[in-house]
């Protein structure tokens, strides 16, 4: 069985339109407006008090493992830094260290 493709993007079409039309009216009445508002004013509150639950249980939001891993990751940085620096401050010593031990040893 063959669907018509011209069929589907008529059907398509209409129902976009229609889609388009309702959502014109929608948005148009200020009661529908007001309810959506205060839709979104109970989510956020509903949010919120989900969140201050969590804390109080110990459960992690979403946001505080991203920032314990963006934290580490700084962290990772610094220490790698420091090795760098380290590294590159010990190898004139070590340079220095061992031209000292040949000249002892010759003069042994």
């Amino acid at each position: 069985m063959t669907v018509d493709s011209g069929f589907l993007n008529r059907l398509r079409s209409r129902g976009e339109e229609v889609l388009t039309q309702v959502s014109a009216e929608l948005s148009s009445n200020p009661r529908f407006m007001q309810a959506m508002a205060g839709a979104l004013r109970g989510k956020e509150k509903l949010d919120e008090a989900v969140s201050r639950v969590l804390r109080q249980m110990n459960v992690p939001s979403r946001s505080e493992p991203k920032r314990a891993l963006a934290r580490i990751d700084a962290l990772e940085r610094e220490v790698a830094g420091w090795k760098a620096r380290g590294a590159r401050a010990k190898g004139p010593a070590r340079a220095r260290r061992a031209g000292r031990s040949a000249r002892a040893k010759a003069g042994e």
